[in-house]
């Protein structure tokens, strides 16, 4: 059946007014329930996936594949520049230890449901872990890269991500459920009630980010420059360099070409000046490589999402259990380990809400863990994914 409108520009167009009607709707709707559940990376991706299955938009355009080469290195290229890396300073050794805990009981939840259900997942087992390994560790950015660089099929893709979302509000809600009973936790962890001190009152201190003097159109620019022009580039290098057998591709040495090149840009005058105008611009354009990406999925794959989200909650206890284990070992309050979990599984959207639930001075903390998710999710996808294909 041929679809509708197959002219690019008008593809475009559609695209960006889903974006644009997500972003109202989220406005609309900032402390409803219903965005809890359904948070802006849904409204992003269901529509066009809806549209595409209609036969409204084509399953297969160049414009798809425009996006994913140059977009979603602009976009990326901007978040990462505006990491805190100063800000990271701040963390403190318990919080620290917390967040490389969360990351690595994911990670050991990985490598143990890969082993477990490699041959339900099928062919793309390993590009499956990798890819959702980068998002709970890191975030959506994390994930859609990670995808670009293992080469995970939109068709796989899409179930993948619904999956995701919904196990990772669901822990969201777990972890808000049990803050009424921190009391009972610590004690039962027998916490070291001065590792709370540690985290919610560090010893450096926080320093203002510093404000551009340009104006909104000069800081529009300059970060469209700096995010095409480096993103290309830095796209460009990473296409350069040889591969390693089966084991980085080019699209690997890409993304982590990439990576590195906007956390380098995060040590820069830049990454502090255009924080705002980089952050607004680099979720704008990742939200629209994300409709892109829903655009390329059938609608009907979405039903592969029961598989997913069984395997999905498994991992997750498997989590919560080893993570809870860990907690126990080193005597930390729930308020922290809750905290970090969802920092690792949620990113910087759903972090501070939980932190909140348990102590609102904890949420400059998981922003930070946050961010230091968001700044490892990619490595830490690429290598968990290259490790697990040696098995596949």
């Amino acid at each position: 059946m041929k679809p509708l409108i197959e002219e690019p520009l008008f593809i475009i167009l559609i695209l960006l007014a889903v974006v644009m009607g997500a972003h109202l709707w989220a406005k609309w709707f900032k402390h409803s329930k219903l965005m809890r559940i359904l948070p802006t990376p849904i409204w992003c991706y269901i529509p066009p996936s809806l549209l595409t299955t209609a036969g409204i938009l084509p399953y297969q355009s160049p414009v798809y594949d425009w996006i994913s080469r140059y977009v979603l290195p602009a976009s990326l290229i901007l978040l990462l520049m505006t990491t805190h890396m100063a800000g990271l300073k701040r963390i403190g050794r318990v919080a620290l230890v917390a967040m490389l805990g969360a990351s690595a009981t994911v990670i050991l939840g990985g490598i143990a449901i890969f082993f477990l259900f490699r041959s339900q997942l099928g062919p793309e087992n390993w590009k499956l872990i990798g890819t959702l390994t980068a998002s709970w560790v890191g975030g959506t950015a994390n994930e859609l890269a990670v995808k670009e660089a293992t080469g995970l099929s939109d068709s796989a893709f899409g179930p993948l991500f619904i999956a995701d979302i919904t196990i990772v509000y669901v822990w969201m809600t777990f972890l808000m459920m049990i803050s009424g009973n921190q009391k009972k936790i610590d004690r039962f962890f027998h916490a070291k009630h001065r590792q709370m001190e540690e985290v919610l009152h560090p010893e450096e201190p926080e320093h203002a980010p510093r404000r551009s003097k340009k104006t909104l159109t000069q800081s529009l620019l300059l970060c469209v420059l700096i995010g095409f022009g480096v993103g290309s580039v830095a796209t460009w290098v990473g296409g350069k360099i040889p591969e390693i057998g089966i084991i980085i591709n080019r699209s690997t040495w890409i993304v982590m070409m990439i990576t590195t090149v906007g956390l380098g840009l995060a040590f820069t005058r830049y990454g502090r000046e255009e924080e705002a105008t980089a952050t607004q611009m680099g979720y704008f354009l990742l939200y629209f490589v994300l409709a892109s990406t829903g655009a390329k999925a059938h609608l009907l794959a979405i039903l592969k999402a029961p598989l997913l989200l069984g395997i999905g909650f498994i991992w997750m206890m498997i989590h919560g259990l080893l993570f809870l284990g860990f907690g126990k070992l080193f005597r930390m309050p729930i308020a922290i380990l809750a905290t970090a979990s969802q920092a690792a599984l949620g990113g910087v959207v759903s972090a501070p809400i939980v932190a909140s639930t348990y102590e609102k001075e904890l949420i400059s903390t998981a922003l930070l863990l946050a961010v230091f998710g968001n700044a490892i999710g990619n490595y830490v996808g690429i290598a968990m994914a290259q490790f697990l294909r040696l098995f596949a």
